[in-house]
């Protein structure tokens, strides 16, 4: 349980102190608490912070953030198995699933997920950027995905290597697209995948899909 592992996780649950110094102190606190945590311990804490958040209740969101962007980046090993990362499997265990949005999370969450150098990151790009995403199926069901990269080459591990890794032997896809700023809601590259964090892409147009040949 959360509670025995880890002292004050209930403090996600109020709301957060005001100030620069307090957010930045929360947010670490945050990512310190779901850091500590085992993988099943992780994903119930996300769980809480994503029904929280559906209901609008007290909610930390600097502390959030923290968790939320480590839970992000990483994937839950569970029974011996990968089952995606921390955010999508806490969804798929809300209590009302059937109003989770990814879409809806990234508007709200995704700037709040950056670190401070990676904002400034974001801000200094030249617009539009051309963004790539790699998967198996069909165009629709990769271009369908919020998460893209400036990294061509992150792209095709993610339509040929992942997926062989897990016995995924669909058909490998590269698509890529132009976007504006307005459409990007973060650059996360803490594991220096380039990964740009997109809302509602289906409604993005110019899609284009690459050679995938590997």
């Amino acid at each position: 349980m959360i509670d025995n592992e880890v002292q004050h996780a209930d403090d996600f649950f109020q709301i957060g102190r005001k100030g620069v110094r307090a957010w930045a102190k929360d947010r670490e606190k945050g990512a310190s608490i779901f850091l500590r945590l085992n993988d099943g311990a992780r994903v119930d804490l996300i769980v809480k912070i994503l029904d929280a958040w559906l209901d609008e209740d007290d909610l930390n969101h600097a502390m959030a953030s923290g968790a939320l962007r480590h839970a992000w980046d990483s994937e839950p090993y569970i029974g011996g198995v990968r089952i995606g990362s921390h955010v999508t499997s806490a969804a798929a265990k809300l209590p009302d699933a059937c109003l989770f949005s990814m879409d809806e999370f990234i508007e709200h969450w995704g700037r709040f997920l950056m670190s401070e150098t990676e904002e400034q990151e974001l801000e200094a790009m030249d617009f539009p950027l051309t963004v790539f995403r790699g998967g198996t199926g069909t165009i629709k069901e990769v271009a369908s995905g919020v998460s893209w990269t400036l990294n061509r080459e992150i792209a095709s591990f993610y339509a040929h290597e992942w997926p062989r890794r897990w016995g995924n032997e669909r058909e490998p896809v590269i698509v890529s697209r132009k976007v504006e700023k307005d459409e990007v809601f973060a650059f996360l590259n803490d594991r220096s995948e380039a990964e740009i964090l997109i809302a509602y892409p289906d409604h993005i147009e110019n899609l284009t899909r690459c050679n995938s040949t590997k």
